[in-house]
Formats: structure tokens, C-alpha cells, sequence
């Protein structure tokens, strides 16, 4: 701001611009950093209590893939979703929201050119998997830790989706399976849901 403050002549316009840009990619940062971190408050401060109602989850990925879908085309990453039959889990809407919509964030920063998201109701699963580089062993067994970020990790993130991500699992007694998508090469992680 004070760089942009500062240009003054028409030489100075593109460096005006760039020190906008910077700021305005800054500030999307810290809101997306502010988001998180109410976010995991408020799952650490409540259980699920009266939030807990039936939630089809191939409903709740078509729309938030069609939310994603322009950002994902800006990215020239193509997103797909396989969910052939219902699946509807006892949960809460913005909660589980809030999981997959993490989930399908970080497979668009990190998943190249293509993030799939497949629900499959009998086997009770929601999988997302991405053709991205993946990650080393010992990067997985870190995920959820606050703050950690994947060595290489693009710029951007605060380290907290992951948390996130862990904290509504848990809520919700989903199990978290990762490793590498035999089908795309990248991250796969595998949503386990109870009976």
C-alpha cells in the first residue's frame, strides 16, 4: 500500500499495480487464514448436538464442485465427480461442507490437472484424488498438525486446512485414509463413514 501510495508518474503505474495486486493477494490471505481459524474454533467449541440431520453427500459435492468449478477452470484443472447412488450421513451440512470444500481446495492448489471426487454409497466411502506430485510418506503422516505445510507447498495457505479437516472427521467419526491415486498419480484421501 505504501509502495502504491508512492507512485506518483506514469513509469510508476506498473509498479503501482503490482504493489495492489500484492496487497489484494495479501488480504486474501489473511481472510482465508481469519476463516480457518473461527472455523476450527467453532468445531472445538461444539459437538454436533441438534446439527446432526441426514446429508447426502453427492449432493453436497455437486454443488460445491459447481462453486469450485471457476476457479478450477482458471487453473486449467478439470473437475469430475462420480456419485451414482445416495449416500446421506448423519452430520452437520456446513461442517461436512466445510471438510470436502478443504479437501477439494487443496487437490486444486496441488492436484495439476485434474481432482476427482467419487462417493460411493455402498461402501460408505467419499473419495478425493488429485493428479498432482502427491507427497512423501512422512509429509502424510503429518497432515493436521496446525500449521505444518508440506515442503514445496505453493504460497498461500496458513497450514490450518488439514486441522480443520481432522477436527470434523473426528466430530463426525469419519475415518482419514491417504496415499498416492493409483488412478491419477497425485494425493488420494479416502472418507470412511460410519454405519
Amino acid at each position: 500500500a505504501q509502495v502504491a501510495l508512492g507512485a506518483s508518474g506514469a513509469a510508476d503505474a506498473a509498479e503501482r499495480e503490482h504493489a495492489l495486486k500484492s496487497l489484494l493477494a495479501g488480504c486474501d490471505r489473511a481472510t482465508r487464514l481469519v476463516e480457518q481459524l473461527l472455523a476450527l474454533a467453532r468445531v472445538e467449541s461444539a459437538g454436533l448436538g441438534a446439527a446432526a440431520a441426514p446429508v447426502e453427500l453427492g449432493a453436497l459435492a455437486r454443488r460445491l464442485l459447481a462453486e469450485l468449478a471457476p476457479q478450477a477452470g482458471a487453473k486449467g484443472c478439470e473437475l469430475a465427480l462420480e456419485a451414482p447412488a445416495p449416500l446421506a450421513v448423519p452430520g452437520s451440512e456446513a461442517l461436512l461442507g466445510a471438510l470436502l470444500r478443504n479437501l477439494v481446495d487443496n487437490a486444486l492448489q496441488h492436484g495439476g490437472v485434474r481432482v476427482d471426487v467419487t462417493v460411493d454409497a455402498p461402501a460408505r466411502t467419499l473419495t478425493v484424488e488429485d493428479a498432482g506430485p502427491g507427497l512423501p510418506p512422512e509429509a502424510i503422516a503429518r497432515l493436521g498438525e496446525r500449521f505444518f505445510r508440506a515442503e514445496g507447498a505453493a504460497d498461500g495457505g496458513s497450514g490450518l486446512g488439514w486441522s480443520l479437516v481432522r477436527r470434523i472427521a473426528a466430530l463426525h467419526r469419519i475415518g482419514i485414509a491417504v496415499d498416492r491415486s493409483p488412478a491419477l498419480g497425485g494425493l488420494r484421501v479416502v472418507l470412511r463413514f460410519a454405519q
